[in-house]
């Protein structure tokens, strides 16, 4: 062989080749997407705001094109581009981006760069590596959810058994293993630290919670003292005692709720602890026109007849998988918020309502947007977000009436009842 034949097998042993970017991508795309896998692997920000000069720096064309290599031959001071940072840190960079797989470095002497010579930083590896970062993305996002869900889980489930445990505790007897269950529930980490869990460990924490739930709920049907509110400053109107018909419909809100009264826990005073010229004092019944809702009085059982059949599902899910005519509070607000979720409801629109509305409130809310889609004799709700948004700015303007709106739906479902019949 000559040793231009030789030459030329070199030659054609260090050519790199690539498939390009898919249909219909362009340059940003695909540096969007480079940007979300180098976070996936642990690039810090700065790594990051490099590899963003580096894809920017290059022709869009190259991109596309199998026949060429996209390269970046611009010098480290280039890089730095004014960030105050040093060659020292660049080249740190450009390893990392070698080890993760995005880039290949084809350096002369010294680190030299020649577009001529074709020595820079080369992107041909992260363009073949398109399908697995695509994957990877897809992951994350996966994960990143079902990590915000195990968060909404733990936070519902913090309030129901907070205010259980502090019922049971103050009990006259209190059941056998309440210290233990105390402590249990104090060893909890904070909100604020879980973001910071990996998932792994939230789930095991969060089952963890759901386990302790399970045996307050066995000694809340043993005694039948609590009726699974939240917090009795919610201001409860739905009553997790059985019940078959509604118990009131008040337009002025004005109702007595005798059952919840053992159920509350107890707190020292019958006043608030002020000056006897403070108005809250001389007014201790005032509610605050904020949280001054007018709400029907229903029970679980009537919300899970008017539920939906998606929404009775997602509330078997949450109750533990059993379908369940009646079921617990807790298994509503987390069905719910679910069925929101599954069809296009923002978390903050949730919480928006939650606000607004109080956790009673957002429920029915929640409830008669999901029924609201596929009610026949109205309008398709295009934005079931926008659309409780729109309840909670009604409220806000006092022109929210959620008594007429759950008697609607009450009427509607009684008249599907009838054309099954």
């Amino acid at each position: 062989m000559s040793f231009r034949q030789i030459a030329s097998a070199h030659h054609h042993e260090n050519i790199r080749f690539h498939n390009g970017l898919p249909e219909g991508w362009n340059r940003d795309r695909f540096r969007q997407l480079c940007v979300c896998y180098a976070h996936i692997r642990g690039a810090s920000a700065q790594c990051i705001r490099t590899l963003e000069i580096i894809i920017d720096m290059i022709s869009p064309c190259a991109f596309r094109d199998p026949s060429q290599e996209p390269f970046c031959f611009a010098r480290q001071e280039t890089l730095i581009a004014g960030r105050g940072l040093t060659d020292r840190t660049i080249h740190n960079h450009e390893r990392e981006l070698e080890s993760i797989g995005m880039i290949e470095r084809r350096l002369g002497a010294n680190g030299a760069r020649c577009k001529r010579k074709g020595l820079g930083l080369f992107l041909t590896p992260a363009l073949n590596l398109i399908p697995e970062m695509r994957d990877a993305d897809v992951r994350s996002k996966a994960e990143k959810k079902e990590h915000d869900e195990l968060r909404g889980d733990r936070s519902r489930l913090y309030r129901y058994v907070k205010c259980s445990l502090g019922v049971l505790h103050s009990l006259p007897c209190p059941p056998e293993g309440i210290d233990e269950m105390m402590g249990a529930f104090r060893s909890w980490p904070r909100a604020d630290k879980l973001k910071y869990m990996s998932l792994d460990a939230l789930r095991s924490h969060v089952q963890a919670t759901h386990d302790l739930w399970k045996r307050i709920e066995e000694h809340v049907a043993k005694n039948g003292e609590i009726s699974g509110e939240p917090e009795a400053c919610f201001g409860c109107h739905i009553q997790d005692q059985i019940e078959e018909v509604i118990l009131s419909c008040d337009a002025d809100g004005e109702v007595t709720m005798p059952s919840a009264e053992a159920s509350e826990p107890i707190f020292s005073g019958s006043r608030p602890d002020g000056p006897p010229h403070c108005l809250e004092s001389n007014h201790p019944t005032k509610i605050a026109p904020r949280k001054a809702q007018k709400l029907p009085r229903v029970n679980n059982r009537i919300l899970y007849e008017l539920a939906s059949s998606e929404l009775r599902m997602h509330i078997d899910i949450a109750g533990g998988g059993d379908q369940n005519s009646c079921p617990t509070l807790y298994a509503i607000e987390s069905g719910v918020w679910s069925r929101l979720s599954e069809i296009g409801t923002n978390t903050s629109a949730w919480h928006a309502a939650i606000e607004r509305l109080t956790i009673m409130g957002a429920i029915l809310a929640g409830v008669i947007t999901d029924a609201r889609l596929s009610d026949p004799r109205l309008p398709l709700v295009v934005n079931p977000g926008g659309y409780l948004r729109g309840m909670v700015k009604a409220d806000e303007r006092g022109e929210l009436n959620l008594i007429s709106s759950f008697m609607g739906l009450l009427a509607r479902r009684a008249r599907e009842e009838e054309d099954e019949l």
